[in-house]
């Protein structure tokens, strides 16, 4: 049987080239920086965020992150910007079990949340 398009973008491994390897990415750990490899991916921890990777040059879209812990992690904007690091446009608290989608907008460099 197939994949439905839905079942397709949940595995999907963001690097282009790359077999899928699964609906979740291995846990990340909340940091300054994160780097999210998988459309989904759950992250660890409570240490507040102000920037998030680029999955690959060119990338304009939205990430669902998965919280894991209570308390869970924050955002916060004031990241300084690289080629592939772009910082969050909106403070966020992300809530435990409840994904937060993280869309990036290229025309203002900015990632902006779902909550």
């Amino acid at each position: 049987m197939s994949d439905t398009v839905a079942e397709s973008l949940f595995r999907q491994d963001l690097t282009p080239g790359t077999p899928t390897r699964g609906i979740l990415s291995t846990a990340i750990a909340a940091a300054a920086t994160i780097a999210p490899t998988h459309y989904l991916t759950s992250v660890s921890g409570t240490t507040e965020v102000t920037l998030i990777t680029l999955p690959y040059v060119g990338f304009a879209g939205t990430l669902a992150l998965l919280p894991l812990d209570n308390p869970c992690f924050t955002g916060a904007t004031g990241g300084t910007a690289t080629s592939t690091n772009k910082p969050v446009g909106l403070a966020f608290t992300a809530v435990q079990l409840k994904v937060l989608y993280m869309t990036y907008v290229p025309s203002t460099g900015l990632w902006y949340p779902s909550y």
